[in-house]
């Protein structure tokens, strides 16, 4: 197994913690009632992908040699991002009308999402260049 630094496995705890509390401010949408079923559905879908990220990124003192994982988190957490951007612009799936911009849990994503982004994509970096 090869060795890993102090300072990449701080960095994967910390985009774990992150991932977590993604999960936790867009795991509640899944109880609003007014949106269809359909949209709570992917909140809650989402939410437990963000969580199974969440557990990558700390499991990457196993899984420093599996350097594809790093790379699907970079793109989950762009998809993400470019979603909730989107989202906002565009007409939404399932509702078919541009979601509102509110400085709720949308905005705390955003924020949340381009941390991830920075993180994943830095272990991304730093894993493939570990050889």
């Amino acid at each position: 197994m090869p060795k890993i630094s102090i300072s990449l496995l701080a960095l994967g705890i910390v985009a774990g913690i992150i991932s977590f509390a993604w999960a936790a401010d867009h795991l509640p949408l899944y109880n609003v009632r007014f949106l269809p079923f359909g949209l709570r559905a992917f909140f809650a879908f989402d939410s437990i992908l963000a969580i199974v990220a969440g557990i990558l990124f700390i499991l990457s003192f196993r899984l420093f040699a599996l350097k594809i994982i790093y790379l699907l988190e970079v793109i989950y957490w762009w998809v993400n991002y470019l979603l909730l951007t989107l989202t906002r612009v565009l007409p939404a799936p399932l509702v078919g009308r541009p979601l509102p911009v509110t400085t709720g849990p949308a905005l705390i994503a955003f924020v949340l999402d381009i941390i991830l982004i920075i993180l994943s994509t830095t272990l991304y970096i730093l894993v493939s260049s570990k050889q």
